[in-house]
């Protein structure tokens, strides 16, 4: 039986692969598509979005500590009930 992953390592593994900025497709990427560059834009518009965001090249980018714990943060577990 295969062993598996537990959320803690799901963030250590993030925190390993992940460059230091991250763009919103970056996210996008690195999560399996789970959270959508529109959907960041949104959130930031809400101001319920990761921050701090900067601006690089008329792109937005986030630190990747910051984004890393953003996602754990909106992060819930489905119980599956």
């Amino acid at each position: 039986m295969e062993k598996q992953i537990t959320i803690e390592q799901i963030f250590e593994n993030l925190e390993r692969k992940a460059p230091d900025i991250l763009t919103r497709q970056k996210i996008h990427e690195l999560t399996g598509g789970a959270i959508s560059p529109k959907t960041l834009a949104n959130k930031d518009s809400e101001g319920t979005g990761i921050a701090p965001r900067l601006l690089i090249g008329g792109k937005v980018v986030y630190p990747k500590k910051a984004a890393i714990a953003w996602l754990k943060q909106n992060c819930q577990i489905d119980k599956g009930e």
